[in-house]
């Protein structure tokens, strides 16, 4: 037994120190790329927390009056840098490990035309927030995004339930030919999302 007991110690510091170790500098840079640009990139609901993923798509998804919301065509001006087709270049500048189940990660974006980076064009620096789930790191926030398409989703619920939508496109010449695609969007954005 007193042979025994010291291998056993043995064989369990090795299996600890063999442990491969977590590179969360590596683990952030592939979440970046999940990042939403101009709507949901494919794949991305595999690499992001459902409460981010829900509430960015209903964001995204939201009928809106007026073209430059976020439920237009315009997401990565909210959430990076740039525009058209340039692809976002991330830098990991940092990596916090908050708990076993929670990390920050401070990163550097820069745009790339044409596949190189333009010198001209500036750093955006953001922040996000990794969790651990289902031991899987996921994109869990992106510069306090989460809790924006929330309340942007709630701002729009309540005009349209108090019709401030309708009467603006009713104002409007341009936007009144408009109002019967509207009110069908918000239907189907009810059957998706609930009233």
């Amino acid at each position: 037994m007193k042979r025994f007991l010291p291998c056993v110690c043995l064989a369990f510091l090795a299996v600890a120190c063999f442990q491969p170790k977590e590179n969360l500098s590596e683990v952030a840079l592939g979440l970046c790329k999940y990042i939403p640009d101009h709507g949901p990139v494919d794949g991305s609901e595999a690499y992001l927390t459902p409460e981010f993923y829900d509430a960015y798509v209903a964001a995204f998804d939201a009928p809106v009056a007026d073209y430059g919301e976020i439920g237009e065509n315009e997401w990565l001006f909210y959430f990076v840098t740039g525009n058209g087709e340039a692809e976002p270049a991330y830098t990991v500048q940092s990596v916090k490990k908050v708990d076993k189940t929670t990390a920050t990660a401070h990163i550097s974006v820069q745009q790339v035309w044409a596949g190189e980076i333009d010198p001209k064009e500036p750093v955006a620096e953001y922040d996000i927030l990794m969790k651990k789930v289902d031991n899987k790191w996921l994109l869990d926030d992106f510069d306090d995004k989460k809790q924006a398409c929330i309340d942007y989703v709630k701002a729009l619920r309540e005009k349209y339930k108090s019709g401030e939508i309708i009467r603006y496109m009713e104002s409007d010449d341009y936007a009144r030919e408009y109002i019967p695609d509207f009110e069908e969007e918000l239907r189907e954005y009810y059957k998706k999302y609930g009233e």
